[in-house]
């Protein structure tokens, strides 16, 4: 009788063990798609979140899915393309992938909020890679957020585009 009830014990802790397998298979890191990465793999520097909205050039990081934190890099990464600076006087100017930019804005930086009000590229050749989503996002642009990630220009309440200084 000892034997038995040893017997099922040992089989009862083999079955739920087969059933937490997949459970705690599940706790390991995924892979993510080719230049994909975590928000968390952007590395903090506390002398971001206290930069001037205006005046700073800042630099296209990558588009962020804040549901599931993660960051998509831009595409391609030279030096000069997807930049931004907001100026004193309500304009702003900048680069895509290829070409100049430039527009007016109003920001509050008492509630975050930032709207483009014009928005012109100098010439729509070599807008390729994420050029046209650099330019929706950005006429679609409602918040800004500084913190140690860097600039944050809000286009959905969920996603993003990550800048840093340059």
């Amino acid at each position: 009788m000892k034997n038995v009830v040893g017997f099922k014990s040992r089989w009862m802790v083999l079955v739920g063990m087969v059933f937490l397998l997949p459970v705690l298979g599940g706790c390991q890191d995924e892979e993510l798609p080719e230049g994909e990465i975590r928000l968390s793999e952007i590395q903090d520097n506390p002398d971001y979140a206290s930069l001037p909205f205006v005046g700073t050039q800042w630099k296209l990081i990558g588009f962020v899915d804040g549901r599931r934190e993660r960051l998509r890099l831009t595409e391609p990464t030279n030096e000069n393309s997807y930049t931004i600076t907001f100026l004193t006087n309500g304009e702003f100017s900048g680069t895509t992938y290829a070409n100049g930019m430039a527009g007016k804005y109003e920001a509050s930086e008492i509630d975050s909020s930032l709207k483009i009000l014009e928005f012109g590229l100098k010439s729509f050749a070599g807008e390729i890679h994420d050029s046209p989503m650099y330019t929706e996002s950005l006429k679609n642009s409602s918040d800004f957020n500084l913190s140690p990630k860097g600039l944050a220009l809000y286009y959905d309440s969920q996603k993003f585009m990550l800048f840093k200084p340059q």
